[in-house]
C-alpha cells in the first residue's frame, strides 16, 4: 500500500451498520441501504434511526425533549464551557481520526471535538434531532450504547460523558490503543442542589473513574479498564434567575426524584450556588 493509499484508509469514514443484518450501510442523500437490501430512510433533519424496528425495546427511551432542551439552554449559556473544554483536551491528547459519542444527547460535546470523523449516537430521538439541526458537519443516528451501530476496531475514540458505560461494547468499537474517555459526576456534582431535595448533599459513587467492572443494568457487561488520563473539573456555578435554576434541575435526574413540591420551591428560588465537580478519565483495556 502507497502512503497515499495508507493515508486515505486512515482517514476513511466509518460505515454505519444495518440494524437488521448488521452488514455496512452505503448511505446517500435519501437514506441508506445495505447489501441484503434492508433501507433506512433518513429523516428530514439528516440523521438515521439505526435502533432494530426503529424503537430500543426493553429499555427507556433516553431523555425527553424537555430535558434535552433544558440541557441546550444551560450549555448555550456557558454554564458548562470548563466541562466541555476539559472533556475536548482529553480527546485532543489522543489526536484521532474517528470519535464515536456513544450517548451523545443534543450534541454539545461531540461538536466541542476536533476529529476527521465525529460520529454521534443516542437512543433518544429526540436529542439526535436536536444536533442533527445543529451540527450539520457530525453524523447522527437514533441507536443504543449497548449495540453500537459501526463494526469493530473503527473508532479511536469512544465518549460517554454522563451515559451509561457498557465497556465491553464500547471496548468492541475501540482500534489498537483506543481509548474510552468517561465525563461523570466527581463526588461533590451539584451538592448545592442534592441538599435541597435530599436534605443532606449526596457524595456520589466514584467507580466510573477508576478503571473498576461494573455490571450496568444488572446486565454482565462489565470490563476492567486502565485508566491512563485524569482531569477533574470544579468550579462553583452561581445561577442568578430562575429560568437558569429551572434549566438546571429539570436537565439533571433529580427532576424526576424531586416531588412536584421540591421543583416548584427549587425553581422559585432567585439565586443559587453550586458545585460543579466533573471527572473526565480516558480508560484502556
Amino acid at each position: 500500500m502507497t502512503a497515499a493509499a495508507h493515508d486515505s484508509a486512515t482517514h476513511a469514514a466509518p460505515s454505519w451498520r444495518c440494524p437488521t443484518c448488521t452488514r455496512p450501510l452505503v448511505e446517500d442523500a435519501t437514506g441508506a441501504w445495505c447489501d441484503n437490501s434492508h433501507r433506512i430512510d433518513r429523516a428530514r433533519d439528516g440523521y438515521l434511526n439505526l435502533l432494530p424496528g426503529g424503537r430500543l425495546k426493553g429499555r427507556p427511551a433516553g431523555d425527553d425533549g424537555e430535558m434535552l432542551r433544558a440541557r441546550r439552554a444551560v450549555f448555550d449559556a456557558g454554564l458548562y464551557a470548563p466541562v466541555q473544554q476539559a472533556v475536548a483536551s482529553m480527546v485532543a491528547r489522543f489526536t484521532p481520526t474517528v470519535v464515536l459519542d456513544a450517548g451523545c444527547g443534543e450534541g454539545t460535546y461531540l461538536a466541542a471535538i476536533a476529529a476527521p470523523h465525529r460520529l454521534g449516537i443516542d437512543v433518544a430521538k429526540d436529542g439526535i434531532r436536536l444536533a442533527a439541526r445543529r451540527y450539520r458537519d457530525a453524523r447522527w443516528a437514533v441507536a443504543s450504547s449497548y449495540h453500537l451501530p459501526v463494526d469493530d476496531a473503527v473508532a479511536d475514540v469512544v465518549l460517554s460523558v454522563f451515559a451509561p458505560r457498557p465497556f465491553a461494547e464500547l471496548n468492541r468499537v475501540l482500534r489498537p490503543g483506543g481509548v474510552v474517555i468517561v465525563a461523570s459526576p466527581g463526588p461533590d456534582h451539584l451538592a448545592g442542589l442534592t441538599a435541597l431535595i435530599y436534605g443532606t448533599a449526596r457524595v456520589h459513587d466514584q467507580r466510573a473513574h477508576s478503571g473498576e467492572p461494573e455490571a450496568i443494568d444488572g446486565a454482565d457487561e462489565a470490563e476492567p479498564t486502565t485508566a491512563v488520563a485524569r482531569e477533574q473539573v470544579r468550579f462553583d456555578l452561581r445561577l442568578t434567575t430562575a429560568a437558569a435554576i429551572t434549566d438546571l434541575l429539570h436537565m439533571t435526574p433529580y427532576w424526576w426524584r424531586a416531588s412536584a413540591e421540591q421543583r416548584a420551591a427549587i425553581s422559585g428560588l432567585a439565586g443559587l450556588t453550586t458545585t460543579v465537580d466533573v471527572v473526565v478519565t480516558a480508560h484502556r483495556r
